[in-house]
């Protein structure tokens, strides 16, 4: 087993760090990113300097939007949700999302903690409809925001 040191070891093939050792490589405090892919959206949400709240931020198309908001936010680490089918297998999405990550740690070179989103946006379309309240455009144009918060909010449970 090697020694996790200031550099992060990546397995550059499928990225996989426990949350003990995410937590590790981030350091006590700064800001994590979490972050919702899909094809067509991305849906951010940021995390406290303590990470103890996640805030829904934003929703971008592609990838270089991120090389402003990164180091402006002093972005320590990404956590992505990982769209694993209801069986618990990893599909075309999965894969797409791993492929994404691999492009953010080869641009940013900050580690990654994947968490099984499965379920997130239907109880976020949910929460948002039946506390907030939102009708389905005004849902429509923040979910995958809110759900970036939701999957730092599981990330948050994990790193305890």
């Amino acid at each position: 087993m090697s020694h996790m040191t200031d550099t992060i070891p990546f397995n550059s093939e499928r990225q996989e760090l426990s949350a003990a050792e995410f937590k590790k490589a981030i350091g006590p405090a700064g800001a994590l990113l979490g972050i919702d892919y899909g094809s067509v959206r991305i849906g951010l949400a940021l995390s406290d300097e303590k990470r103890e709240r996640a805030t829904p931020f934003k929703i971008i198309s592609k990838i270089r939007e991120l090389d402003d908001i990164v180091p402006a936010r002093g972005i320590k680490g990404f956590v992505i949700g990982l769209p694993l089918q209801t069986d618990g297998q990893e599909g075309q999405t999965a894969h797409n999302a791993r492929l994404f990550a691999a492009r953010l740690t080869e641009k940013f070179h900050l580690p990654v903690l994947w968490i099984d989103e499965r379920y997130s946006s239907l109880e976020t379309e949910e929460y948002l409809r039946d506390s907030l309240f939102m009708r389905p455009d005004a849902r429509k144009k923040v979910l995958d925001a809110h759900v970036a918060a939701r999957i730092l909010e599981r990330a948050f449970k994990l790193m305890k």
